[in-house]
């Protein structure tokens, strides 16, 4: 960094001093070689001689050498000559706008940027279609447009016929007679909508090409009924019965007419009939007999009722009522079988009173029977023949043998009875279905796990057989473990860990105590195997196990101890009734045998059907039984079991050829049934009084007189089918509950059309008219009758009527007059031409076409406005030939407004309300003053209009800069004039010519120490200059009494400058003062590095008062008291 500064300040040292040049200077009357600084350079402030290039403003940069300007980065040289100053940089020209900083291009009031070309585009608020935005909000419309004042938008002229559409924009075609129900496709020809017929070029009507029989045609293709008519299919209504016409045919409204072969029942109702009559059926139609429902035909005319599922031992009564013979009762809905009052259990009411046991069963008395176990049933109940039942509290362990259950076990025990557990000798019991082993001397620190073998516990260990003490896992060796896990050296050891006190032994010492060092000595109850390892020793042996420590005998898998010597096989799932032989191997005790792998049950050799084996040889009968030998028990149905055999306690079963009728008794079954008859006896139907068979297992009531379409629902008692009514007292016809107009009930709820009608409804028929009946109704087969209101224009079509006309409408229906599209009633039969958003400043002479009243103009289809012919620039026209200004704007004549700026707009005009737009020539320096540009720039002068500089005193303007006067040179006395010889200038106001002055009572007055002239460019400004009390010797008064020369330094004495003379010499001596200043320098350079430091820091410190940089950061400043110098 220090040799950094060193390097700069060798730089700046060297260029410092080629800007100083020696000339010649009286002093006094002395001639003298002075330094001063050369030609376009000037001095600083400071004691010592210090030069600066000087150039005319750089702004926005450097002054790199005299007229020479480096512009600061994002900025560039006005007109991009080096001499200029520095201005913004922005892409593009920044065209109606102003580039404020490096890349920012701020757009003038109404224009918005165009970031691909950088300039600022005019914008119109609502766009402009059809047209070009030219200025800000102002629209220039393409050919055949023209722009709508208000809405500013540019619209379609249209052609005569046609209107403007204002939402499309578009021009569209007038029918000036309108177009209902089609389009305005040309100017006064209407095209009908899709479904419609062109009646005139104003008037399309709906069309129903196949026709509208009994009706009138509404829309495309819909067909309304006439009244009294509904519709029949999409183009044809049929006349109404409302109460219906069953089984006839409604001829007109209201009128039914019966069918041939059926007869009026009432005024809207016919039936068929049948002649021979139809008992238990429907006559369905004329001699056709049907059986109803339930029932089925005997003969042509006669039904009998019907069960489906028989009625064994009864009768047919009705369609599905079984009804039992004398001597039996019912079982089923369709089936009765015989009754043995005291029942007949295990066995079959054959007939009634004679009860006969099943196979498999043996009397017990008269009406009762038991089943048979051959084998036995022990613990258990012979519940059927061969069949063993468990007593409750036991479980089967073969087909003829039960053993108790202990449902929750019996651990260490004998499972004697149902949920009883005797324990196993050396257990006693602990809760009812566990026993636990007993240890007689006591467990010291232990758990009795088999009788007499106390286990230690968790962290124990065996001493005895009662006794336990704690165990150190690791070991505790040469100490004592005095808690589980904790070791207590012994005296003269000391601890190596936690387990472990020993002297050294370097070879070990297993399973015993290094006694000294290197000595190894066997622990007691080991023995020495080698020098340095001792094994355990279990005196007493170890049976099943390994001896693991001294005296202490671990078993091996599958075995439990019993001792501290010896250990025992181990059933985990126990062994009931038994002993533990082996590893998972159960053994049973005498007189008991297995019934799974780890339980035993009691055994009686000679069975015990139906009962318990409780113990061995002991049968014990299940309840609900009871013993009929030693070894047997037979179940009990204590109501008995008629026809049946007791199966099982209170189970009566059926004999063949029987089934139950309740839970003790039977009856014969036929298989088929016994329909109206009573199953005497199996498969054997005897018809009841009053029924005949009509097959071998079925029998039907009997009606005399027959039952035409019904059905013979007892002897002599006719029932109409469901859908038929009864005529008389054995025929009944089919119904149609909601008639069957002009038509007959040909079925139940079946309506059949007469000829020449067709259906409309389920239960109504229409006369049909095949070439339609518009706006009609059929009234007959083929004739069309017009609606009141109408009349006939064709044999199948009538017409609307209007008696009064319909202007400009369509008779749409009898004296309805309906306008056509476009237009709305203003009478009954008139319409007028309608324009639906309105006609502001206007009259609706067509349909949506608005005219305009005398001194108005169309803006839109339904608004006029008023017209200004002359223009209304600037506003709006308010009424024909008023100009009213739009907001912002002044009135300047009765046609034009212009914009108005409220704070003034200087060197500028005002180009839209509030929006100061500069002069040519001019840049903006606030939103409403801007200030003239000189690009050549006046370093000793200011710009008093564009490319125009006011030089200041001693200095003239050649016509691109300011230059110094010489000595000799007579000065103007035009650039002081007293304000006395100011001429009044007319219309220009005081404050429009006081530049920097202040404007008392109409004149321009300066402030003390500062005088008034007339600018020498600009005769129409007044300017305040400060006063100097000497006169300043070849420089200018820049302050009050203060003088500044033209070469940029401070005067002599306060007024004294160089001439001209001496500054024009400054170039011949420089070149030499140059060279000897280089050799002053190489020679001087030791003493340079040692002072530099500390020069270094004085002037990175130092600061000086620089005129050029007090104007490039603050520009001009016009006051009564003081007037800084721009150079631009």
């Amino acid at each position: 960094m220090l040799v950094r500064h060193i390097f700069i300040y060798l730089l700046l040292s060297s260029y410092a001093l080629a800007q100083i040049c020696t000339v010649n200077k009286y002093v006094g009357n002395k001639l003298k070689k002075v330094q001063v600084c050369c030609n376009g350079y000037y001095r600083t402030r400071s004691a010592k001689l210090e030069c600066s290039p000087i150039c005319k403003n750089c702004r926005k940069g450097k002054c790199i050498k005299p007229n020479v300007c480096q512009c600061f980065a994002g900025y560039d040289n006005f007109n991009h000559l080096p001499n200029a100053y520095c201005v913004p940089k922005c892409k593009g020209d920044c065209k109606n706008g102003y580039c404020g900083s490096p890349g920012k291009c701020k757009c003038a009031q109404r224009y918005k940027l165009d970031e691909a070309t950088g300039h600022c585009l005019p914008i119109c608020e609502k766009g402009c279609p059809n047209g070009t935005c030219k200025l800000p909000g102002i629209c220039i419309c393409n050919e055949n447009y023209t722009l709508n004042i208000k809405s500013k938008i540019c619209q379609p002229i249209c052609k005569a016929g046609y209107n403007l559409n204002v939402t499309q924009n578009i021009c569209e075609p007038i029918c000036e007679d309108g177009c209902l129900n089609g389009s305005c496709s040309v100017p006064n020809d209407c095209e009908c909508l899709s479904g419609y017929i062109k009646i005139s070029n104003s008037l399309c009507l709906p069309d129903c090409p196949r026709g509208c029989q009994n009706g009138f045609c509404s829309a495309p293709g819909k067909c309304t009924c006439n009244e009294g008519y509904s519709p029949v299919t999409e183009n044809r209504c049929a006349p109404e019965c409302k109460d219906g016409c069953e089984n006839g045919v409604c001829s007109a409204p209201g009128k039914c007419t019966c069918n041939e072969g059926y007869s009026p029942v009432t005024e809207n109702r016919c039936a068929p009939e049948c002649k021979d009559g139809c008992e238990n059926g429907v006559c369905s139609a004329p001699g056709k007999c049907t059986c109803i429902e339930g029932y089925s035909p005997v003969t042509e005319n006669r039904c009998a009722p019907e069960c489906k599922d028989g009625c064994e031992n009864g009768v047919c009564s009705a369609p599905g009522k079984c009804t039992c013979i004398e001597g039996y009762s019912p079982v089923t809905e369709n089936r009765c079988a015989p009754e043995c009052k005291d029942g007949c259990e295990n066995g079959v009411c054959s007939a009634p009173g004679k009860c006969t046991c099943i196979e498999g069963y043996s009397p017990v008395t008269e009406n009762r029977c038991a089943p048979e176990c051959k084998d036995g049933c022990e613990n258990g109940v012979c519940s059927a023949p061969g069949k063993c039942t468990c007593n409750d509290g036991y479980f089967p362990v073969s087909e003829n043998r039960c053993a108790p259950e202990c449902k929750d076990g019996c651990e260490n025990g004998v499972c004697s009875a149902p949920g009883k557990c005797t324990c196993n000798e050396g257990y006693s019991p602990v809760t009812e279905n566990r026993c636990a082993p007993e240890c007689k001397d006591g467990c010291e620190n232990g758990v009795c796990s088999a009788p007499g073998k106390c286990t230690c516990n968790e962290g124990y260990f065996p001493v005895s057989e009662n006794r336990c003490t704690p165990e150190c896992k690791d070991g505790c060796e040469n100490g004592v473990c005095s808690a589980p896990g904790k070791c207590t050296c012994n005296e003269g050891y000391f601890p190596v860990s936690e387990n472990r006190c020993a002297p050294e032994c370097k070879d070990g010492c297993e399973n015993g105590v290094c006694s000294a060092p290197g000595k190894c000595t066997c622990n007691e109850g080991y023995f020495p195997v080698s020098e340095n390892r001792c094994a355990p020793e279990c005196k007493d042996g170890c049976e099943n196990g390994v001896c693991s420590a001294p005296g202490k005998c671990t078993c091996n898998e599958g075995y439990f101890p019993v001792s501290e010597i010896r250990c025992a096989p181990e059933c985990k799932d126990g062994c009931e009734n038994g002993f533990c032989s082996a590893p998972g191997k159960c053994t049973c005790n005498e007189g008991y045998f297995p019934v799974s792998e780890n339980r035993c049950a009691p055994e009686c050799k000679d069975g015990c059907e139906n009962g318990v084996c409780s113990a061995p040889g002991k049968c014990t009968c299940n309840e609900g039984y009871f013993p009929v030998s030693e070894n047997r028990c037979a179940p009990e149905c204590k109501d008995g079991c008629e026809n049946g055999v007791c199966s099982a306690p209170g189970k009566c079963t059926c004999n063949e050829g029987y089934f139950p009728v309740s839970e003790n008794r039977c009856a014969p079954e036929c298989k088929d049934g016994c329909e109206n008859g009573v199953c005497s006896a199996p498969g054997k139907c005897t018809c009841n009084e009053g029924y005949f068979p009509v097959s071998e297992i079925r029998c039907a009531p009997e009606c005399k007189d027959g039952c035409e379409n019904g059905f013979c629902s007892a002897p002599g008692k006719c029932t109409c089918n469901e859908g038929y009514f009864p005529v008389s007292e054995n025929r009944c016809a089919p119904e149609c509950k909601d008639g069957c107009e002009n038509g007959f009930c040909s079925a139940p709820g079946k309506c059949t059309c007469n000829e020449g009608y067709s259906p409309v409804t389920e239960n109504r028929c229409a006369p049909e008219c095949k070439a339609g009946c518009d706006n009609g109704f059929c009234s007959a087969p083929g004739k069309c009758t017009c609606n009141e209101g109408y009349f006939p224009v064709s044999e199948n079509r009538c017409a609307p009527e209007c008696k009064d006309g319909c202007e400009k409408g369509v008779c749409s229906a009898p004296g309805k007059c309906t306008c056509n599209e476009g237009y709305s009633p203003v009478t009954a039969n008139r319409c007028a031409p309608e324009c639906k958003d309105g006609c502001e400043n206007g009259f609706c002479s067509a349909p949506g076409k608005c005219t305009c009243n005398e001194g108005y103009s169309p803006v839109t289809e339904n608004r006029c406005a008023p017209e200004c012919k002359d223009g209304c620039e600037n506003g709006f026209c308010s009424a024909p030939g008023k100009c009213t200004c739009n907001e912002g704007y002044l009135p300047l004549t009765e046609s034009r407004c212009a914009p108005e700026c409220k704070d003034g707009c200087e060197n500028g005009f005002c180009s839209a309300p509030g929006q100061c737009s500069c002069n040519e020539g001019f840049s903006p320096v606030t939103e409403n003053s801007c200030t003239p540009v000189c690009e050549t720039g006046c370093s000793t002068g200011f710009c008093a209009s564009p490319n125009n500089c006011s030089c200041f005193e001693g200095f003239a303007f050649n016509g691109t800069a300011c230059v110094a006067l010489s000595d000799d040179a007579k000065r103007s006395s035009t650039a002081a004039t007293e304000i006395t010889e100011i001429s009044d200038m007319g219309l220009m106001t005081c404050e429009e010519r006081c530049w920097n002055g202040t404007c008392v009572e109409g004149q321009c007055s300066c402030e003390e120490h500062y005088y008034l002239t007339v600018d020498s460019k600009n005769t129409l400004r007044l300017l305040c200059l400060p006063e100097c009390k000497q006169k300043c010797v070849h420089g200018y008064c820049a302050y009050p009494d203060v003088c500044v020369c033209y070469d940029g330094q401070v005067a002599e004495e306060g007024v004294e400058c160089p001439s001209p003379n001496d500054i024009e010499t400054l170039g011949q001596t420089g070149n030499l003062a140059h060279l000897k200043w280089f050799i002053v320098l190489v020679a001087g350079t030791i003493m340079v590095l040692t002072m530099t430091i500390v020069v270094v820091i004085y002037k990175l410190r130092k600061h000086h008062y620089r005129v050029d940089v007090k104007e490039q950061r603050y520009g001009v400043h016009f006051s009564a008291k003081q007037a800084d110098i721009i150079r631009s």
